[in-house]
């Protein structure tokens, strides 16, 4: 599984963007826009998620990159 799948799959576990907002306190904008591909999880979003939830590996996380838009 890659790091994008295992993100995808966390986010429908735990409530969505609105709930994975809530849990891991960030921005509902910054979970959505990982969500939606429009960016990927730098490092320190990654210890900040990771130490809000042990579930997280920060290790994976930051394997979650931006997608490519296509034209």
């Amino acid at each position: 599984m890659d790091a994008r799948a295992v993100w995808d799959n966390y986010v429908e576990r735990n409530g969505g963007a609105p709930g994975v907002a809530v849990r891991l306190d960030v921005p509902y904008s910054t979970i959505a826009g990982i969500c939606n591909g429009s960016r990927g999880i730098g490092k320190n979003l990654a210890k900040r998620m990771a130490s809000k939830d042990p579930l997280l590996d920060e290790n994976v996380l930051i394997w979650v990159t931006a997608e490519k838009k296509t034209a």
